[in-house]
Order: C-alpha cells, then sequence, then structure tokens
C-alpha cells in the first residue's frame, strides 16, 4: 500500500519546479519562467512578478525562489494546505492578509488558496505530499 500511495504521489508532482530561480534573478534576466521534471517550461505573467517584487523587501527579492510551493497539510485536522519556509510564508501571508503559524509555516484553507490563485495563479505551485 505504501508503495502504491508513492507511486500515485509521485505521478501527482511530475510537473514539480525543478532550478527554482529568485524573484531577483527573474526580473534580472527578464525570463519569468521555470521547468518542471517533466521538461516543460511554466510563465510566469510579468504582471504577478511585479506584483511580487512591489510588496517584497529587499531581502525577500534575492531569498524568495518561483513559483511558492504551497502542499498538502496532513497535520491538520480538516482538509488544508500549507507554505513553508522563509521568505515564503512570510511573503504569502501579507497577499493574504494573515499571521504566520509559526515562522517558516503558514496554513491555508481553501478559502485561502483560492484568494491566492486569484492573486498570483502562475507564481505558485500545488504539491501534494503524503
Amino acid at each position: 500500500m505504501v508503495d502504491f500511495l508513492a507511486s500515485v504521489m509521485s505521478e501527482l508532482n511530475s510537473n514539480l519546479a525543478v532550478g527554482k530561480r529568485t524573484l531577483e534573478q527573474m526580473m534580472d534576466s527578464g525570463d519569468f519562467s521555470y521547468r518542471t521534471k517533466s521538461g516543460s517550461v511554466i510563465g510566469i505573467p510579468k504582471e504577478q512578478v511585479d506584483y511580487l517584487w512591489e510588496i517584497c523587501d529587499d531581502a525577500e527579492k534575492i531569498r524568495l525562489r518561483l513559483p511558492i510551493f504551497v502542499s498538502t497539510d496532513i497535520s491538520a485536522e480538516n482538509g488544508a494546505w500549507k507554505v513553508e519556509g522563509t521568505p515564503d510564508a512570510d511573503v504569502v501571508a501579507r497577499i493574504l492578509d494573515k499571521k504566520v503559524h509559526r515562522e517558516g509555516y503558514l496554513r491555508l484553507y481553501h478559502p485561502d488558496l483560492r484568494d491566492l490563485k486569484a492573486k498570483i495563479p502562475d507564481a505558485i505551485m500545488v504539491v501534494f505530499t503524503p
């Protein structure tokens, strides 16, 4: 059963971003795209990158790597999502006007994920983890 679950999760994450670049690297190069495990190239519209650039401080601009991973949070009692890492959790918390749960960790529920997708749909990546 564990092998089957791992196999299913692996397939769900075949479009996982690899070689993520920082917000600053994207702005400097003018290339707002990233590659996935399957080899696809995904573009992030400049408007979304500009939005992130405006809300990030200087340290976040050189540390935030895109896309931001939003993963399943199996530790939650009800279905939830999470953003882990600094500055990722801090930036998403600012976008959604929420407080981080603990340093480098932000829990999201369905309305939060919907709101995040409405603001930066191409700059986030939903990742399924067991």
